[in-house]
Formats: structure tokens, C-alpha cells, sequence
């Protein structure tokens, strides 16, 4: 196609910069179609061009407040004239320039044929993802094939798969990780709280802070269930207390529970972020 279309495809993503910079949520929703198929990378599909704008005014004034959107198509295809495929790569970055997110996403993207040559590009299908941990891992990576953790036999069963330590400095420490397990970082909060992978557990480095009550130290795990209701019922059945729903913008747990001697502990459906098991992707 022309270079004007390849122009104007890169301008819905500039304008999705732009909104997010500016914080507005609606601005950035514009270049949606009214009905886009949105997934996000939890796997949650908001409804439409309003769900798009919902959801990220939130991430506008609590997790993302005061950061940019760095988006840089990678590869645009065109299937018939009025219809393109987009690959694209996103950083979220801090105000001081550090870099929060990362995530990949494919688009499907449409122009308005009644309007001749010159319609409007929309998109109408978004699929957004975390990129999946570089080849050739540091020695001290063992891949999920090779363990015994990735028994298929059992696949309902309860994985534990997240672990959060309460650190003085989370970026000294996951740069720990990193280096000696190749462990990879794949998230970062605002407060300099740190988020790692190694393909199968994730790890939460949460920032201590001075004037809270929270001790250093492990803090919580975390169970990916199939169903947190079902397992919810089964605690309150064993005489625990029923697990609370946490309400965070964290793409991580939907519920807080204790054991019976006071061990937090977290219960999630959709997971906690991160590269996936190539168990759960060979599944599909």
C-alpha cells in the first residue's frame, strides 16, 4: 500500500501516545472501533471503545499516573486494501525514564471503505501480551519441560505460582535475580516495586516503606486456580475466614486468603503476569 496508509496506521498509535500522556482515557480510546475486539494481557476483554476508556482512566489515575507510552509499530501487513495487520512493540515509562511494562501487541485494523480512499483507520481488533523470555537463558534457568512441577497429570490442581517479598531496595534485588537465575523482570510499579518471571513462578519485589507497618520479608504466596470460587468455598468450609477480593489495578490476584496460623496467601484465575508456562501455551 502507499506510504500515506502506512502513515496514517502509525498515527493511531501516536494518538494512543498522546491521550496517555495527557492522561485522558477517552482520547486515548478514539482510534477504537465502537465494537473493537479488545484482549488485554490478563486475558480480560473490556466492551468495546467504552470498556477500552473505562478501564484505562482508571490505570490513569492510580498505577500509570504521570507516565508515557512509547509505541513502535513493528510491521504492518495488508491483507486486502482496506484491511491491516499491526504488529506492535510498548514500553510504559516512568517520568524519571524508567521503564514500568512491556508488552507486545497484534492489531487488526480497518479503514472505512464508504468513505473512499481517504476513510478513517480504526482498529477493530486488539490482542495485547507479555513478550515471552528471551533464548538461550543464563545458567541457573531450568525450563519448565524439564521439571516435575509441569506434571500434566494433575491439571486441575492448584499451581503454586507467586511469591512476594517485602525488600528494602526491589531493584538491587531483582537485579540479584536476574544476573545469578535468570530470572526476568517484567513489570515495575510506580513506587519502584518489581515484578520477575522464570517462566513459571512469578516473583513480587514490593518496596518497603518506611512509615508502613509492613515488616521486610516474605509478605504472601499465591495459588492460579481454575476457580476461585469454588476453592473460596472449600476454605470457608474448613473453618477459614472467606477470602476478601483485592481491588488493584495490579494484573496479578483476585482474592487475599489466610491459612489457619495467619499466612496470607493470594488466590488467582487468570494468573499473575508474566511469560507463561510453555506447558500451559503447548495446551493451546
Amino acid at each position: 500500500m502507499t506510504a500515506t496508509d502506512d502513515e496514517r496506521i502509525q498515527g493511531l498509535w501516536d494518538a494512543m501516545a498522546r491521550g496517555w500522556a495527557e492522561g485522558d482515557a477517552h482520547s486515548f480510546a478514539a482510534v477504537f472501533a465502537e465494537d473493537c475486539d479488545f484482549t488485554t494481557v490478563r486475558g480480560e476483554k473490556p466492551p468495546g471503545r467504552a470498556g477500552i476508556a473505562a478501564g484505562h482512566d482508571q490505570l490513569f489515575r492510580t498505577a500509570y499516573r504521570s507516565t508515557r507510552l512509547d509505541a513502535r509499530v513493528q510491521s504492518i501487513r495488508y491483507p486486502r486494501p482496506d484491511l491491516a495487520t499491526v504488529n506492535v512493540e510498548s514500553t510504559v515509562v516512568a517520568s524519571d525514564g524508567t521503564s514500568l511494562a512491556r508488552t507486545h501487541a497484534l492489531a487488526v485494523v480497518e479503514r472505512d471503505v464508504a468513505a473512499g480512499a481517504d476513510g478513517a483507520w480504526r482498529i477493530t481488533a486488539f490482542h495485547n501480551m507479555v513478550p515471552a523470555p528471551p533464548t538461550g537463558h543464563p545458567a541457573g534457568f531450568r525450563e519448565l519441560k524439564e521439571s516435575p512441577m509441569s506434571d500434566a497429570s494433575t491439571p486441575g490442581r492448584p499451581k503454586l505460582r507467586h511469591l512476594a517479598i517485602v525488600a528494602r531496595d526491589p531493584e538491587k534485588l531483582a537485579e540479584f535475580y536476574s544476573e545469578i537465575f535468570g530470572m526476568e523482570l517484567f513489570h515495575r510499579d510506580p513506587d519502584g516495586s518489581c515484578f520477575l518471571s522464570d517462566g513459571y513462578l512469578s516473583l513480587a519485589l514490593i518496596k518497603h516503606q518506611l512509615d508502613g507497618d509492613t515488616p521486610l520479608g516474605m509478605n504472601h504466596f499465591g495459588f492460579h486456580v481454575a476457580d476461585t470460587s469454588e476453592i473460596s468455598a472449600a476454605l470457608v468450609a474448613s473453618g477459614a475466614e472467606e477470602p476478601a477480593e483485592r481491588f488493584t489495578n495490579r494484573p496479578f490476584a483476585e482474592y487475599r486468603a489466610m491459612d489457619p496460623e495467619g499466612n496470607w496467601f493470594d488466590l488467582s484465575a487468570h494468573g499473575f503476569g508474566g511469560p507463561r508456562p510453555a506447558a500451559e501455551a503447548d495446551e493451546e
